[in-house]
């Protein structure tokens, strides 16, 4: 109960700064709206197998992928106006087993796989779990692709 109350105040909040009019007939229709919001939030958080708990300091380096996304949006440009044709690669990077608990395991994974992604020349495809490889594709290659596949550096 208490997380659906939550999630109707974020949504009644969220609307009333969508819609910035707080007249009668407004309010009845956000009220609506946030109910249904945090029914649906609530039922889609019933559905989660795990909860993810990343650590502080990696949520902090998450400026590290946003700083080289100029960088990356440049060498994409640079090779689509080029006249010769740039092969991309992949890659598969490794990823270490750690005795972390699976909180912070499936935290890490997701953390490197989106941090990855990110920035437009990086993207990861795959992630095979038993040989602890994340598959990475690179459209131009970079001199440090392992940089560019983990950015956050949680391999």
């Amino acid at each position: 109960m208490l997380a659906w109350i939550a999630w109707w105040v974020v949504c009644a909040v969220l609307w009333l700064l969508l819609v910035d009019n707080t007249h009668v007939p407004e309010l009845i229709v956000g009220a609506g709206v946030a109910a249904f919001g945090a029914s649906a939030a609530v039922g889609v958080r019933q559905q989660r197998r795990v909860v993810l708990r990343p650590r502080l300091r990696w949520v902090l380096r998450l400026w590290r992928p946003l700083a080289s996304f100029p960088r990356d949006t440049w060498l994409v440009a640079r090779a689509l106006v080029r006249s010769r044709r740039v092969e991309g690669r992949f890659l598969a990077i490794p990823v270490s087993q750690r005795d972390d608990p699976p909180t912070r395991n499936h935290a890490r994974r997701v953390m490197i796989q989106t941090a990855a992604s990110l920035a437009p020349n990086t993207y990861v495809i795959g992630t095979d779990f038993e040989r602890g490889l994340v598959l990475v594709h690179q459209l131009v290659p970079t001199d440090d692709p392992l940089a560019d596949a983990d950015p956050l550096g949680l391999r």
